[in-house]
């Protein structure tokens, strides 16, 4: 698990670098490295790999209070195109609600077209990233909406590294600055360099593209 290690760390000194703390959140949102029992809070129905098992437990999450005293149960990351979502293992069960679960009330049915094993661990603007936690080194995948998904990194660990590389080329080589005020569009250039860094990490054209697409697409 040092590789998984490894790149959730680098991942945090990127997220703590240059986050911004809105002034209607009292607390700020954390993640810190210490030995915890939150997956204890995982529903029991909810499967969970030996990599999501390690986050887990050597890494705790917590949300941002809010002005009001509401605590929100998910880390946002910004990305420039908007914000990525990470949900406390607390949340898992709520997250899997319109995917694996289905219906207007509880109780919930299983969707059958929903594969057990996937557990949508984040989002962006509810577009789901997935763990497909029946297969070695939790491969990540994401999806549309409840569309067909798509394949993004071989390994969680991968995962979280080429989120490192979004966060490194949006801020230190563009200086969050990566919208054309003609256009308002993505600079072709940020993406152009993206891909690039990107490759680097996940060595799989497919993957990087199928990355940039979802987040900045």
């Amino acid at each position: 698990m040092e590789q998984l290690k490894q790149a959730i760390m680098n991942l945090l000194q990127q997220y703590y670098t240059y986050r911004e703390t809105p002034n209607f959140f009292r607390q700020e949102a954390k993640i810190v490295e210490c030995l915890n029992d939150s997956v204890k809070d995982v529903h029991a129905q909810i499967p969970l790999s030996p990599e999501l098992i390690y986050f887990y437990s050597h890494f705790k999450m917590n949300g941002p209070i809010r002005q009001d005293g509401h605590q929100l149960h998910r880390i946002s990351i910004d990305i420039g195109s908007g914000n990525l979502y990470l949900s406390e293992p607390a949340n898992l069960y709520r997250r899997q609600l319109g995917f694996r679960w289905v219906g207007s009330s509880a109780p919930y049915e299983e969707n059958p077209m929903w594969n057990a094993s996937w557990v949508v661990i984040a989002d962006k603007d509810d577009d789901p990233i997935i763990v497909d936690t029946s297969q070695r080194n939790s491969p990540v995948l994401a999806s549309y909406d409840a569309s067909e998904v798509f394949s993004i990194a071989d390994s969680l660990a991968q995962f979280f590294a080429a989120i490192t590389v979004v966060l490194k080329v949006f801020h230190e080589r563009f200086a969050g600055e990566i919208m054309d005020e003609e256009t308002c569009e993505i600079e072709g250039e940020f993406l152009s360099v993206l891909t690039e860094e990107l490759m680097n990490v996940l060595n799989n054209q497919e993957h990087v593209q199928h990355l940039i697409d979802y987040l900045y697409g």
